[in-house]
């Protein structure tokens, strides 16, 4: 079957077939989707079903796409030109860079099995898609690092060389993006070796001293990733009281919802 093929399949159905899921947690996680809308990838990801870091090494063989850590990927500025903010936050995707020959765009996404999304995308923008996958966490954090001007760190999560497992991947070389001219090199006068100083103590106390501030950091983030989940689980619970109780109505809800993400991505493209 040809990645093309796989990738109508909705993304149970290959998660299952990657044998990271099963049926009864893909029913679970549907019901809960159609109680509360959002992302099945999200919510399966919330409901302790599958981790991110799985789902996308199962994505990336059964579709056979390349892998994109947005963490550790480099890209300029220049990049939040190709699509505005609305539309990243709107269909959970960011750009990775543009062909403006072949008129192709490419993209980074959680969820590659959302054709709907990814042919609106392409009807509004004129541009062919090409997809790679990567973590929903690390595109928000992206989102916010690139166009908001955030300081953003991923907490500590498993990747795929830690299971032994080679993932194809997007490296800086391969991502078009909006060149830049090279500069030519100037002719300088190479720099004197730095003179060589005896090791100062209070400088090693100073590094080890930050090396530890920065790993409470990270712990830090982790925890607060944890306890976010937590709060959506329990406004969730909340809000099916309140539907219980009779004090809201579900379908005013789930259209309040609905209302509020369109809303994000009313800002639109940028001009082609």
């Amino acid at each position: 079957m040809s990645a093309s093929s796989k990738q109508r399949k909705r993304l149970g159905e290959l998660l299952i077939e990657a044998g990271v899921l099963d049926a009864s947690q893909l029913q679970g996680a549907l019901a809960e989707q159609k109680k509360w809308g959002g992302r099945l990838g999200r919510t399966l990801v919330e409901m302790g079903f599958v981790d991110e870091d799985s789902m996308v090494r199962a994505l990336s063989r059964q579709l056979k796409l390349p892998v994109v850590d947005l963490d550790t990927l480099r890209l300029p500025p220049t990049v939040t030109q190709i699509l505005t903010v609305g539309v990243c936050e709107r269909y959970g995707v960011f750009p990775l860079g543009v062909d403006l020959k072949q008129k192709q765009v490419q993209l980074a996404t959680s969820d590659p099995t959302n054709v709907a999304a990814l042919n609106e995308l392409t009807f509004k923008t004129g541009y062919k898609v090409q997809t790679a996958v990567a973590t929903g966490s690390s595109i928000d954090r992206a989102i916010r690092r690139m166009y908001y001007g955030e300081q953003t760190q991923a907490s500590k999560t498993a990747t795929p060389q830690r299971f032994g497992v080679q993932e194809p991947t997007f490296g800086e070389d391969e991502i078009s993006g909006v060149k830049q001219r090279p500069v030519p090199p100037v002719a300088t006068v190479p720099p004197a070796p730095p003179p060589v100083r005896a090791a100062d103590p209070m400088a090693e106390i100073e590094a080890a001293a930050r090396e530890a501030e920065i790993a409470r950091l990270k712990d830090r983030v982790a925890a607060l990733e944890k306890q976010t989940t937590g709060q959506v689980r329990a406004l969730r619970a909340l809000v099916e009281l309140l539907v219980e109780s009779g004090l809201i109505a579900r379908d005013e809800y789930l259209q309040k919802a609905q209302q509020g993400q369109a809303a994000v991505g009313q800002a639109g493209f940028p001009p082609k």
